[in-house]
């Protein structure tokens, strides 16, 4: 019991990374504006599932590991710049009035597959992991972990998501639409010096 009265701090932390502008919360943002909640719960769905994972490897002591391996760190933030652009450049083309009709949301492997690659979603982990109460199973410790952190972070997750549905709604016009999505875009690409500091 005295365990579980400790996660206060690092339920407080998750929830404060979860809710703050990052890469997926400007993707989801960004999908709610052109697909609304419905066609954007997949992409909530892959992050979730990523975030499981990743929490609880990092909570066994997986990213202890990658931490001390600066080329690791050199190649994630390498490898996710490369990922975001590719992503930015969705978000900037979802909105464009002749691509409408083509385009597609994030899909649930995608963002399943960049949790992986983002380095805040790392930086969440290995910080998190260190605020963790010791436990005396490892295992469990890496599992309340995932779970604390996608029982946290959803629904802010779902709040970004629904934020970019209100914008919609504001913007009916598919030049302020494509406006917002360049601008959600240019957002996006601009966390990527931050994945190298």
């Amino acid at each position: 019991m005295d365990q579980l009265a400790l996660l206060g701090p690092v339920t407080w932390y998750i929830f404060v990374m979860a809710a703050t502008p990052g890469p997926n919360n400007m993707m989801l943002a960004a999908s709610g504006m052109n697909f609304g909640l419905q066609r954007t719960l997949p992409h909530i769905a892959g992050i979730c599932a990523g975030l499981i994972i990743l929490m609880t490897a990092t909570g066994v002591g997986l990213g202890a590991v990658f931490a001390t391996l600066p080329e690791a760190q050199v190649a994630l933030a390498v490898i996710g710049s490369a990922y975001l652009l590719y992503l930015a450049w969705r978000i900037a083309n979802a909105g464009a009035p002749s691509a409408a009709e083509g385009a597609k949301p994030i899909s649930f492997a995608e963002s399943f597959g960049f949790q992986f690659l983002n380095p805040k979603g790392w930086v969440m982990a290995l910080n998190a992991a260190l605020l963790m109460p010791d436990f005396d199973n490892v295992i469990a410790k890496g599992v309340t972990l995932g779970v604390l952190a996608v029982t946290v972070g959803t629904a802010p997750m779902a709040v970004w998501a629904l934020f970019g549905m209100a914008i919609a709604r504001l913007f009916q016009n598919p030049a302020w639409r494509r406006a917002i999505n360049w601008t959600l875009a240019a957002m996006l690409v601009a966390t990527i010096p931050f994945m190298f500091v």
